[in-house]
């Protein structure tokens, strides 16, 4: 039953169910209409577009995409072509990273003397590294190297020992035994801790090289 428009007619009216059948297939089309203006106007915002993320990448000239990928993925792309600033700084890099990650956060590190720098993210944070590296390398400045490094957090190993005494008479020093089976002997013992490291190597143009790049 029609709730807004079945207010604006007589009383009479309301009982017949042919006249709220009329206006519930108003009110409805009416909300549909609504409902698309309402999702045209969002395809306007590239932080709220979705199926108009392709009139985005379109007028931005950006080099397509797989098909299925996330709509978050193809969105940071858009975010970080639109906000390219006159000067690249460190700062405007990490923005640019970083929309790249859940928590929209980015670490550059920079080594002058070498010229180049690294993109350090969290690895449990990143939504699209190959993304992301083609975004800092469309966007740097084109003497400059980089390293993309997603970056694990730090575990804690913690080893417990606990200590016992036990009233045994144990052998003096210099004396042999055949068998080893006293209780309350104190061994040595020890926990080995390993670690592994995953890295992307990427072969970067040298500097003062210069390059032919297809339109």
């Amino acid at each position: 039953m029609s709730q807004r428009l079945i207010f604006l007619i007589p009383p009479y009216y309301r009982k017949s169910k042919i006249t709220n059948g009329i206006l519930g297939a108003i009110e409805s089309e009416s909300d549909r209409c609504v409902d698309f203006a309402l999702d045209v106007i969002k395809q306007g915002n590239p932080t709220l577009a979705t199926w108009g993320l392709s009139n985005w990448e379109n007028q931005l000239k950006l080099p397509p995409v797989p098909e299925g990928t996330a709509i978050e993925t193809r969105r940071a792309r858009v975010l970080s072509r639109l906000n390219i600033p006159p000067l690249i700084t460190p700062k405007e890099m990490e923005k640019i990273a970083g929309e790249f990650t859940k928590s929209k956060q980015a670490t550059v590190v920079e080594y002058g003397r070498e010229k180049r720098f690294d993109v350090v993210v969290d690895i449990d944070d990143l939504l699209d590294y190959e993304r992301l590296a083609e975004s800092v390398f469309e966007m740097r400045p084109k003497h400059l190297s980089f390293s993309v490094l997603a970056k694990t957090k730090p575990e804690a190993i913690t080893v417990s020992v606990s200590s016992r005494s036990f009233e045994v008479e144990y052998p003096i020093c210099g004396q042999f035994y055949a068998e080893d089976d006293l209780e309350g002997r104190i061994y040595k013992e020890s926990v080995m801790v390993g670690e592994a490291a995953r890295t992307n190597t990427v072969d970067y143009p040298l500097t003062n090289t210069f390059y032919s790049v297809p339109e």
